[in-house]
């Protein structure tokens, strides 16, 4: 999850629906609570990443095609372990750096 600017009004709108179940709840906890469980989530699947994953799971974690994760292998932005001619692996290291650096490229353009 990715926070982008939200607009007061989507805040005041959010928070006026979670208040019966949440009474305590203002735009700037929310926020908060966001920016929370983003830096929380980011953590976690960093910390998740530390071993060769297949093609499968890198796609299932990046959240694209099989075929964009072999583009990826192909232009050198993931690096590829090759167990045999028909078995390969993604070097751990290689996607923690494609999402910090995906992360970053993102938040530039914002």
């Amino acid at each position: 999850m990715e926070l982008k600017n939200i607009t007061p009004s989507t805040l005041a709108a959010v928070t006026t629906l979670l208040q019966p179940h949440c009474p305590d709840l203002s735009p700037t906890t929310l926020v908060k609570a966001l920016k929370s469980y983003q830096a929380t989530a980011t953590t976690e699947a960093n910390n998740a990443i530390s071993k060769p994953m297949t093609r499968k799971e890198v796609a299932g974690l990046i959240g694209c095609s099989l075929q964009s994760i072999n583009r990826y292998l192909n232009d050198g932005k993931l690096q590829r372990i090759v167990l045999s001619p028909k078995s390969v692996r993604i070097d751990a290291a290689s996607v923690r750096e494609f999402l910090s650096g995906a992360a970053t490229q993102t938040a530039g353009q914002n």
